[in-house]
């Protein structure tokens, strides 16, 4: 899959947007490499990895194919705001960051990693549905007021499916297609094409 092709099936995915910096990140060869225990982060301090590491994992969950953490996208989260977000950008993700985490604890008496799976649904669920109703006003802005959780969401899509796991396992995948079909039902297909 070139990453052009990534980069149209996540802002499908996303409806239709993605960030500039997003874009340039993954034309620039940003992608996802699992580093599993060795990873230690560039942008963030370790506790904002660990959670936005679970938040990843709980967009994209570990079911019979791999989840966020498997396929490095909590890495690729620091790398691209670190090397491909302004500071400005950088600003507003760590501020909802910070404020999704006193929401947690706030609303659960702990932090959003300790919270049992459905406390943590329906803080993202809140989240998710703050941020549709801000996007969809006539006004939104998208350079003024980015919702915090439209970034990681952004950041963890783009992540995944421009791995190797999500082009080759999630997506359909044939590395050597041998014919050419210009119009064919996606419920012949059954889901989207990687290639």
């Amino acid at each position: 899959m070139n990453r052009r092709d990534a980069i149209k099936k996540t802002a499908f995915l996303m409806g239709g947007t993605i960030s500039a910096a997003a874009i340039v990140g993954i034309l620039n060869g940003c992608q996802p490499e699992p580093k599993g225990l060795s990873w230690e982060p560039r942008f963030f301090n370790l506790s904002q990895a660990d959670t936005v590491a679970t938040i990843a994992e709980r967009i994209i969950p570990r079911t019979d194919s791999p989840g966020a953490k498997d396929v490095g996208v909590p890495e690729f989260i620091d790398i691209m705001l670190k090397d491909n977000y302004d500071k400005d950008d950088q600003k507003v993700f760590l501020d909802g960051l910070t404020k999704f985490e006193a929401d947690a604890k706030s609303a659960y008496g702990q932090p959003f990693v300790q919270l049992d799976v459905e406390e943590q649904n329906a803080l993202l669920t809140k989240y998710d549905e703050a941020a549709y109703a801000i996007i969809n006003k006539e006004d939104y802005d998208s350079d003024i007021n980015r919702p915090f959780f439209n970034m990681i969401k952004e950041l963890t899509l783009l992540g995944f499916f421009t791995s190797e796991v999500g082009v080759s396992e999630v997506l359909q995948y044939d590395p050597l297609p041998q014919t050419y079909e210009g119009c064919v039902p996606l419920a012949e297909v059954g889901k989207t094409w990687a290639t």
